[in-house]
């Protein structure tokens, strides 16, 4: 069931990607906006405290969090990974380069931020993977029926007739049960 609930089994192209989740950042700019009466931009020291006392914004914020590894776990699925294994793999890298710029301040960008040039890095990649890694498409599982050449793609054939195919041509024949008339 979590399967669908967080898009584990969607697939989502690069142009859906891209667009949708320019939609949710956009939606949630102009809710900040509306709630805040302030364009987050520059210092955001002043806006983070009126978020705070907004019971509405933060839980739009964890709303767009969920939106946005959905829209993340769909595309990753497309690609052809397998998203359990990658949405995990990349919170797990989040949050280990967040406790090494927390505990080593050197080594984070910048005394105001929380992460290293590392994990900078990697989720720059990774963001940009998921927007322009080209995607499968389908699924590549192993056919049960051998498979004629000369198909087009998805609508091919099997070499072997339809189980109610030639249940049909039996019936046609006057067969019944393996008894004929």
């Amino acid at each position: 069931m979590l399967n669908y609930i967080f898009g584990f089994n969607a697939r989502m192209g690069r142009l859906a990607f891209f667009f949708c989740t320019l939609v949710v950042g956009l939606g949630f700019v102009m809710l900040v906006y509306g709630i805040t009466g302030n364009v987050p931009r520059g210092r955001t020291d002043v806006l983070l405290a009126q978020a705070s006392n907004s019971p509405a914004l933060i839980f739009s914020f964890y709303g767009m969090l969920v939106v946005c590894f959905m829209l993340q776990s769909m595309r990753v699925r497309d690609i052809g990974w397998d998203p359990v294994c990658v949405m995990a793999a990349w919170i797990a890298l989040m949050m280990l380069d967040r406790a090494i710029a927390g505990r080593f301040p050197e080594y984070a960008l910048t005394y105001q931020h929380t992460a290293t040039v590392v994990g900078t890095a990697v989720n720059g990649v990774m963001n940009l993977v998921l927007t322009f890694w080209p995607g499968n498409g389908h699924v590549d599982e192993a056919s049960p029926l051998p498979r004629e050449s000369g198909g087009d793609g998805m609508f091919e054939r099997s070499g072997a007739p339809a189980a109610a195919g030639s249940r049909v041509a039996r019936i046609a024949k006057g067969e019944f049960g393996g008894k004929t008339r």
